[in-house]
């Protein structure tokens, strides 16, 4: 993927719409200071507070999505309780749509996913919006799950095998 120069859009006005592919998404990243990877597959990846994120355009271009992965293991025996908290924080809150998977040893990864549509493109300004709201969107809430499960969570809870 070639990029351009840093300064080779400055003279852009910040509100035209323009189409959104992974070039773009990774020189915001890098115009805004941001440290990521590009995985050889293609997706955009980074680490922010200690958490997993990748940039990706889904929907045969259609929409951004940016996805977090809490950076803490979650014990199977917590699903219940897990799940009645993220449906808590959809009641607050529409994004960031949160949401478990499993994984193939049954320990559980939280993960957070904001979805922009970018079908007709986005300005420079939404664009920003889009990376920053997806990103803080997400830490936020994995900061309230810190906050309320100290570690270990990877751990049954009390009273269960």
């Amino acid at each position: 993927m070639t990029e351009p120069r840093p300064d080779e859009h400055a003279d852009l006005d910040m509100h035209e719409v323009r189409p959104v592919d992974q070039a773009r998404v990774a020189r915001w990243l890098r115009n805004a200071g941001m440290r990521y990877f590009v995985n050889h597959q293609g997706p955009i990846g980074g680490i922010w507070s200690g958490c997993m994120f990748t940039f990706g355009i889904a929907g045969r271009g259609g929409v951004l999505q940016i996805r977090g992965q809490y950076n803490r293991v979650v014990a199977i025996e917590r699903r219940e309780e897990i799940i009645a908290l993220l449906n808590e924080r959809h009641a607050r809150s529409a994004w960031p749509k949160c949401f478990l998977m499993v994984l193939d040893d049954g320990s559980m990864r939280i993960a957070a996913d904001h979805s922009v549509s970018i079908a007709h493109g986005l300005s420079e300004l939404q664009l920003e919006r889009a990376i920053k709201t997806g990103l803080s969107a997400a830490l936020t809430t994995f900061a309230e799950i810190t906050a309320r499960y100290p570690d270990p969570l990877a751990t049954a809870p009390e009273g269960q095998p």
